[in-house]
């Protein structure tokens, strides 16, 4: 199979190739000798070259080549230099090459430049101790270790391949980008880097570091201008608090701002809270983080972790910068061991610890069904403490399969501790129906009605009932009951759509909002409490 590695080495090698063959369709010149202060022929140089020493200079089409002194090879169109080598184009004064060394091939047009080798663009510097150069198509190759600066990217590799028309190097093996004195440092096996656009692709797994952030990615580029970065491939984020994975990520690290592509996993340790979507934005200034796309939030608390899920995440802070808020939006649900959610959208404030649930919230807790129109959840020590229920709100707690002890009102309020709904004030046109237990045996069912009351609850059963005003109620013998006789108006009982897994989050049920609150806002049915009154008078 065709890595990118592989794939990037395939079209390098490409590319010198059809290089190389345009250089063998273009016709042969001669080497010039333009000047030398000495010329000697000498007997003692391979195949009598001749010597030339002082401000030696030659000339091969439109390159120029001068050094110290020289072994000129007239006969096999070449030259050896030494001292002060200098190549340059009369055509373009772009290309500047300097070494100690040159051997100059005329029939290739090839020049082999050795030791303290430094080519000169007009967007880099490039030194290594050997690099060959193709005068016709003016590519650069080095295979001992080179380094080439550039503004503020020093970028050093084992090979690399300069393509001066292109406008694009290519490094090989052990690359390192180090950028602005070590401001973040850069480890891969092979990039290209654009001479004029300034942007590093990288191919292959590459390592980014900084003082307090680290970053992975198979595939990529950065701009080193704008500091504007996409990673791919197997992407992973991680600094002292955060890690995030994904398949993709783009990053801006001037405005340190960022967003991930699918699979998205952002993990963080301080809060003990993991996020996970198909599309995340997370930005700095102003701080913000925005999920959407199978967006899934899991917050680990006192051993155990609560899984909610909605069509949009949103965590910021509030207008004064001085407190976080979190937000869900749309088909929100949640599980939890002991409590279960579906809402319409949540908003949390750090500032007050409340929690608000709009659009006709249901609970589960802890076996207690709790619905209502409008819900303000108070939290304390990460533990939910009190809950206020507004615009009509039930609470309904099954005593077996067909019983089921219910309580109503205008408004409530409900006390937790450790998660165990303990007690419930009731406002405005309280409503209760319970049914009283003797040796473990339903003995008859209670309705009451009173403008307020409290209700006290152990183990999820109503123990204590104190009216506060208008008080009024009625005991039923069970048999004398029936089952419809056991429902408070509106009752309607949801286990059928509860989540029941963390799995259960992600399907949204078909319930009809608005047909559970007109029934939670009827009456009890008055005909058939004095049916009941009089069958428990005979």
């Amino acid at each position: 199979m065709l890595t990118h590695r592989s794939l990037i080495g395939f079209c390098v090698l490409l590319f010198a190739l059809l290089a190389a063959n345009q250089s063998f369709a273009q016709k042969k010149t001669k080497v010039e000798l333009i000047r030398a202060n000495t010329i000697r022929s000498d007997v003692n140089l391979y195949n009598g070259a001749r010597r030339l020493i002082g401000n030696v200079r030659f000339k091969q089409d439109s390159s120029i080549m001068e050094c110290d002194s020289a072994h000129f090879y007239s006969d096999r169109n070449m030259f050896d230099a030494f001292g002060h080598v200098h190549l340059y184009k009369l055509n373009n004064k772009n290309i500047d090459v300097r070494a100690d060394f040159l051997r100059h091939d005329g029939d290739q047009k090839i020049a082999h430049f050795r030791n303290n080798v430094v080519l000169r663009d007009s967007q880099i510097v490039l030194t290594t101790d050997s690099l060959d150069y193709d005068l016709q198509s003016d590519i650069g190759f080095y295979e001992h270790n080179g380094r080439i600066v550039d503004s503020l990217t020093v970028l050093t590799s084992l090979k690399g391949y300069y393509y001066h028309h292109q406008r694009e190097v290519y490094f090989r093996k052990d690359v390192v980008i180090d950028h602005n004195s070590s401001e973040y440092q850069m480890f891969t096996d092979t990039i290209r880097y654009g001479l004029d656009t300034k942007i590093i692709d990288f191919f292959g797994p590459t390592e980014f570091y900084n003082d307090t952030n680290y970053m992975y990615a198979r595939y990529g580029w950065y701009n080193t201008e704008t500091e504007l970065s996409m990673f791919k491939y197997d992407a992973l984020f991680r600094n002292p608090n955060q890690t995030v994975t994904c398949d993709s990520m783009s990053f801006d690290r001037l405005n340190e701002s960022g967003t991930a592509y699918s699979n998205v996993v952002a993990i963080d340790t301080v809060q003990q809270l993991v996020v996970k979507g198909n599309y995340v934005e997370i930005h700095k200034d102003p701080e913000l983080l925005i999920v959407t796309d199978s967006a899934q939030m899991i917050y680990v608390a006192m051993g155990d972790s609560l899984y909610l899920h909605a069509d949009t995440l949103k965590a910021c802070r509030d207008t004064s910068g001085q407190f976080r808020t979190f937000s869900a939006y749309w088909h929100v649900r949640a599980y939890k061991s002991d409590l279960q959610l579906q809402t319409d959208s949540i908003f949390f404030s750090m500032a007050d610890s409340i929690a608000r649930f709009y659009g006709n919230p249901i609970f589960w807790v802890q076996g207690n069904q709790i619905t209502t129109e409008y819900m303000e959840a108070y939290v304390k020590d990460n533990l939910l403490e009190k809950f206020m229920l507004y615009k009509t709100g039930m609470i309904i707690a099954p005593h077996d399969s067909i019983h089921y002890n219910q309580i109503k009102g205008a408004q409530m309020t409900g006390y937790l501790r450790n998660n165990d709904l303990y007690k419930v004030d009731v406002f405005k046109r309280a409503q209760t129906l319970y049914f009283p237990v003797d040796d473990n045996q339903i003995v008859g069912v209670n309705k009451g009605e009173s403008t307020d009351l409290t209700i006290y609850l152990k183990n999820k059963a109503i123990k204590r009932l104190v009216y506060r005003s208008q008080p009024h109620s009625d005991i039923f013998p069970i048999e004398n009951v029936s089952e419809s006789d056991m429902r408070l108006g509106g009752f309607v009982w949801l286990e059928n759509i509860q989540p029941k897994s963390p799995a259960d989050i992600f399907t949204w049920p078909n319930i009809d909002a608005a047909e559970v609150n007109r029934r939670s806002a009827m009456p009890i049915p008055t005909g058939d409490t004095k049916k009941m009154r009089k069958q428990s008078k005979k």
